[in-house]
């Protein structure tokens, strides 16, 4: 598993001329401060330099335009990264340039994935394979104070671009699907593509032959008994091609038929239900308001409520009619094309079997050479077919051993491994921060699906963050980056429960994590191996004095990014 640590984080703005230099503990960075004094502003641009917008940005903050220079490290090898606007410049200890990315998903996103070894792939809007943001690789490691507190796994901006994404990336940061699945799981999406390319060509070819009728043929005019019998075996065979396709069409075309019938029959059985429903509402419209049974005595209202249920079931049946008439009109359509497909393959097994019977007899030479022609040009076609049809084959083993072996890896011992062993932290951190009413089946199943409400919940996702890390630490094949987490103290827990948040974020977190807290005071909690920052003045986090020093240090890589431009 690699690690990723941050060293420094320098920020400038020459709009301000203001800048601020921040320098990260390996252990701990306590960033206190009251509101307004920037420290979430700073805590979003950590990430944020890396290519992971927070979900919400303060105005003033996008004004200043901020260049952000970040020192990191991944297995003790230094990197620098120069943020400028949409601009990313990566540079070796030495100041080398590695990359320059004006784009995240096609540019940044595939360096940041081999760089971290992240090899998490999610389907596209357009279903195709690809490597997700680097937001994807940050998401369990950062709670943003304005969206990170009100549901697990959404600070950042921009996630919705990818269906229902939190089940893989959760099975892939906690390692119950390692590194080694989504490799494979990505070689396969792009065989496959490879293959609906294959099956296309081939089914151009296919068509362009049966347009041209350049289908095997025998007209009676090859010129070797070797051709002729070669001939009349790829007749035969194109002849039981069709009589097959030609069953498959009918029998399809019986169905289409059947179901039209059974259609027709339930709109009539509606129909009269109908009938009958629109007579219960004439006569329940005549009744008085209330009704007194002649058997019982017992008194029914036939008020508003109840004739409109009656109302009710006219419309559901004027709605099936409806929807019923619809699917009458889509299995004609579907019954002419069946049926034209039959009339085709008629034609086409009328035609070989009159080529069948044809004779040698009469042909003069302009029919010989237009045969020969014909011949030459079905047999490069069909070489053509054959040879797709090969490829296709090909990869269809391909994507036959990958399937095997993203099956073999998808071990549920390990799973249920890993789920116990999260759901055993998620239960003991719920406990250590006196959350009580919870769910217990959708809690400890990953991704958990946290519902809670008031103070409760910013603790409880707390937990699940926690619980999800350590899982990580134990289990994963990835990578593991620092947490940072900024403003615990939401919805208004009391003095006990936020001292009781911080205290858990400092004992629970793995032994070599590196943590970076944000918090408005310390609430009585003791770090002891452990930097902490103070921020005092309002609105002001850049300061004017750094401006200098920090400028002089972005200016050289702010050159080279604007000579490889």
């Amino acid at each position: 598993m690699k690690k990723l640590r941050f060293e420094s984080l320098e920020l400038l703005s020459l709009k301000e001329r203001k800048a601020r230099r921040i320098s990260f503990h390996p252990k701990m960075t306590v960033i206190i401060g009251e509101n307004d004094v920037g420290k979430s502003s700073v805590i979003k641009s950590i990430y944020w330099t890396l290519g992971a917008e927070a979900a919400k940005v303060h105005p003033n903050w996008v004004e200043a335009n901020i260049k952000s220079l970040l020192t990191f490290t991944v297995d003790d090898v230094r990197y620098r990264v120069l943020r400028e606007r949409n601009r990313f410049s990566f540079f070796t200890d030495d100041g080398k340039l590695v990359i320059r990315a004006n784009s995240v998903v096609k540019e940044l996103a595939p360096f940041m994935a081999e760089l971290l070894d992240f090899k998490l792939v999610l389907s596209s809007r357009a279903g195709e394979p690809e490597i997700p943001p680097p937001a994807y690789a940050f998401l369990p490691f950062y709670i943003d104070q304005d969206d990170g507190w009100t549901k697990p796994l959404e600070s950042f901006a921009n996630l919705a671009q990818y269906n229902a994404y939190k089940k893989p990336v959760i099975e892939f940061h906690t390692g119950i699907l390692p590194n080694e699945f989504y490799v494979l799981e990505a070689n396969k999406r792009q065989i496959q593509i490879k293959q609906r390319e294959f099956q296309a060509d081939r089914n151009v070819v296919q068509k362009a032959i049966e347009k041209v009728r350049l289908t095997v043929t025998f007209d009676g005019l090859e010129l070797s008994t070797e051709g002729h019998e070669v001939a009349i075996e790829r007749l035969l065979v194109r002849l039981k091609q069709l009589r097959e396709d030609r069953r498959t069409r009918a029998a399809k075309l019986a169905e289409i038929l059947d179901q039209r019938v059974i259609t027709d029959n339930q709109i009539a059985t509606v129909r009269a239900a109908l009938q009958e429903i629109e007579k219960d509402i004439v006569f329940a419209r005549d009744l008085p308001e209330e009704i007194l049974c002649p058997t019982c005595g017992t008194s029914h209202q036939n008020d508003f409520a109840n004739r409109y249920s009656i109302i009710e079931d006219r419309e559901a049946c004027l709605e099936f009619i409806s929807d019923s008439s619809t699917k009458i009109q889509q299995l004609a359509k579907s019954a002419a094309s069946v049926d034209a497909e039959v009339r085709d393959a008629d034609a086409a097994m009328a035609e070989i079997q009159a080529a069948l019977n044809a004779r040698r007899d009469d042909v003069s030479l302009a029919d010989v050479i237009e045969s020969k022609g014909r011949r030459i040009a079905s047999d490069l076609f069909r070489e053509q077919f054959d040879n797709l049809t090969d490829e296709i084959s090909i990869l269809v083993n391909e994507i036959k051993e990958i399937e095997e072996k993203l099956s073999a890896l998808k071990d549920k011992k390990r799973r249920d491994e890993i789920v116990a062993f999260y759901a055993r932290l998620m239960l003991s951190y719920l406990d250590r921060l006196d959350v009580a009413n919870y769910s217990i089946q959708e809690f400890t199943k990953l991704p958990a699906r946290i519902s809670e409400t008031g103070s409760d919940l910013p603790r409880s996702i707390l937990a699940y963050y926690l619980a999800i890390i350590n899982t990580m630490n134990e289990f994963s094949t990835s990578f593991f980056g620092p947490i940072v987490i900024d403003s615990p103290n939401q919805q208004d827990q009391d003095a006990k429960n936020v001292g009781a948040m911080i205290d858990l974020v400092v004992k629970a977190v793995p032994h070599d994590a590196q943590v970076i807290l944000g918090t408005v005071s310390l609430h009585d909690q003791k770090f002891e191996d452990a930097d902490i920052i103070e921020f005092t003045d309002k609105l002001q986090v850049l300061r004017a004095g750094e401006f200098e020093s920090v400028h002089a240090t972005l200016q050289p890589f702010m050159d080279m990014a604007a000579d490889a431009s």
